[in-house]
């Protein structure tokens, strides 16, 4: 048994690096090289009569110094090569070696001179420059229009391109405007001399409110892994350029998300993504193809499959799998959307949806009058939903805004029991098509201001819930609580005590669910070997890209008077509607 899961485990991380091979034979090198010489320190180990795991060869990278001999000796990731037809498992670790050998040495014969992807990536960044050129109306203007965010999942293939353009941009006359005006970023940090805030705001200083001394434009070309995928605000960038395709297409909506937004000073934004086009079905099945048999052969020996979600075997792709079709065939409707239907009512939507409202009725909007309200038919609930703003900064301009919906009882009788005050189900109540009649019934206009009240309380207690700081801590699971005990408890040996440190803020914070699902598995794997993991546990979490959360200032206490009324929309369901 143990062999045949060795076997298909070799196999399935083989088939996977088909990933990173399509994102770049640099990218696929070094992890085929990396896994060789696993199973260099595999067969030593079998052949001082030890069978060890996944989990040994983590503990060995973690000290280069140390001796092999050693760490074999005091591991408690190996077991007795007795228990193993030994002679059978040495001649398929070596041949699985020598195949990764053989994978290697020819992914190496792939220098950049020979590679497409960095010859189309540098075709298109001369297309770039080429229109900044034409369309500028000044120096300053053909700089912002040729700002450009190039996009890996691989830290490796960021690593790839980064060494790519040293030389591109000093031999090719069309590059020269971004000679010493590139940035590199990762989660791991170490891809260049910026940190990532100073990349960010070198390159984006405007959107990202750059403070003073901080705030020079020093980059107009960043490269970057998916770090920079979600939660910055890069709409002074011009332009995304996929290096490679994310099998999730909505991780290229997130991308373009960093630019394509409200504020943007570029009427239009250009979005580019290289593609495999003449192997994309090979793509798309084979990792199908490994799960498939995983789970056929671990339930042939009555064992869980090795891979987590093997078990589902073809439902790998059934929900992308035509988005990543449609991208190929160049549809828009994606990004236009703002997120594929399984996903849908993104903020991306949203924003695209105000956007072209913006650009049709951006006069008429502007000049609405503040607590206008209006109404309509749709849906299956009653209630009236209401924008409201609290506190003016110095300029008049609002500094926060809250929605609420308000449900109607017998009546027309406001619920107060029964109040939406999430953004994402206040929007989705609200939302319509042009043609969704506009009416609202005639009970609501004596009792509209009843509503009002019960929303404006509710704003009101959520703002004073805020002015005490105790409220105010980040909340965050007990599993990355004793995640960071773990490591307190186990310092990490060889990692800097401020990257170690951040590493605790990071998990001090709360995580996206699939990050916390990922999380559970690193800790219960450190938490089986011992002190010896902390390392591994704080690389891995070093490496999600994730952000320390600081908890914001308290806020100065209101009074119901201070709750503004922006706007409000009564809603019913429309076969109940009146006039």
């Amino acid at each position: 048994i143990h062999q045949l899961l060795f076997s298909l485990c070799s196999l399935f991380r083989l088939a996977n690096q088909s990933k990173r091979f399509e994102s770049s034979a640099y990218a696929f090198r070094r992890t085929v090289e990396k896994m060789a010489r696993e199973h260099d320190a595999f067969l030593d180990a079998l052949d001082a009569g030890r069978v060890v795991s996944t989990a040994f060869m983590r503990e060995l990278s973690a000290d280069d110094d140390a001796a092999f001999e050693d760490v074999l000796g005091a591991t408690e990731h190996a077991v007795d090569a007795a228990l193993y037809d030994a002679a059978r498992l040495r001649a398929a670790a070596a041949r699985d070696r020598d195949l990764l050998r053989a994978l290697a040495n020819e992914a190496a014969k792939v220098t950049p001179e020979r590679d497409p992807k960095l010859r189309a990536l540098a075709d298109s960044l001369a297309a770039i420059a080429r229109q900044a050129e034409r369309e500028a109306v000044d120096a300053a203007d053909e700089r912002e229009k040729r700002k450009v965010v190039v996009f890996s999942f691989f830290e490796d293939t960021v690593r790839w391109i980064r060494d790519f353009l040293a030389g591109a941009l000093e031999t090719r006359r069309e590059l020269a405007v971004w000679r010493g005006r590139v940035a590199a970023v990762s989660g791991s940090g170490e891809l260049g001399e910026a940190s990532r805030r100073q990349a960010l705001q070198g390159f984006a200083p405007v959107s990202m409110e750059a403070p003073a001394g901080r705030d020079a434009d020093r980059y107009d070309l960043l490269l970057s892994t998916d770090v920079l995928a979600e939660g910055v605000n890069l709409q002074q960038c011009r332009h995304i350029v996929n290096f490679d395709m994310p099998w999730n297409p909505m991780r290229l909506v997130q991308r373009h998300g960093r630019i394509d937004r409200i504020g943007s000073p570029h009427p239009r934004v250009f979005l580019r993504t290289i593609f495999p086009a003449d192997r994309l079905d090979r793509l798309l099945d084979l990792e199908r193809r490994i799960l498939e048999k995983l789970a056929l052969a671990a339930a042939s020996v009555g064992v869980a499959p090795p891979i987590p979600g093997a078990a589902r075997g073809g439902q790998v792709f059934t929900e992308t799998r035509d988005e990543i079709e449609k991208l190929l065939a160049e549809d828009a409707t994606l990004f236009e959307r703002g997120g594929t239907a399984g996903a849908a009512q993104t903020g991306e939507e949203y924003r695209q949806t105000l956007r072209k409202a913006l650009a049709r009725d951006g006069g008429r909007i502007a000049n609405l009058p503040w607590k206008i309200g209006s109404g309509m038919a749709k849906g299956a609930r009653r209630g009236v939903f209401f924008c409201a703003a609290v506190g003016r900064d110095g300029d008049g301009d609002l500094q926060r805004t809250f929605l609420r919906f308000v449900a109607a009882g017998p009546g027309w009788r406001p619920d107060g029991d029964a109040i939406e005050r999430a953004l994402g189900a206040c929007l989705r109540l609200i939302e319509c098509a042009e043609d969704t009649p506009a009416r609202y019934p005639e009970d609501l206009l004596e009792r509209a201001y009843e509503f009002w009240e019960v929303a404006r309380d509710d704003i009101l207690l959520e703002w004073n819930r805020e002015t005490d700081p105790a409220n105010l801590q980040p909340r965050v699971r007990p599993l990355n609580h004793r995640a960071a005990g773990f490591i307190r408890a186990h310092p990490p040996a060889g990692i800097a005590g401020e990257r170690a440190d951040r590493a605790l803020d990071i998990l001090e914070s709360p995580w996206p669910r699939r990050e916390e699902v990922m999380l559970r598995g690193w800790f219960e794997e450190a938490a089986r070997g011992g002190g010896a993991e902390s390392r591994v546990l704080v690389e891995r979490i070093l490496e999600t890209g994730l952000e320390p959360v600081e908890p914001p200032p308290p806020l100065p206490p209101i009074s119901p008077e201070d709750v503004e009324l922006f706007c409000w929309m009564g809603i019913e369901p429309e076969t109940r509607a009146g006039h």
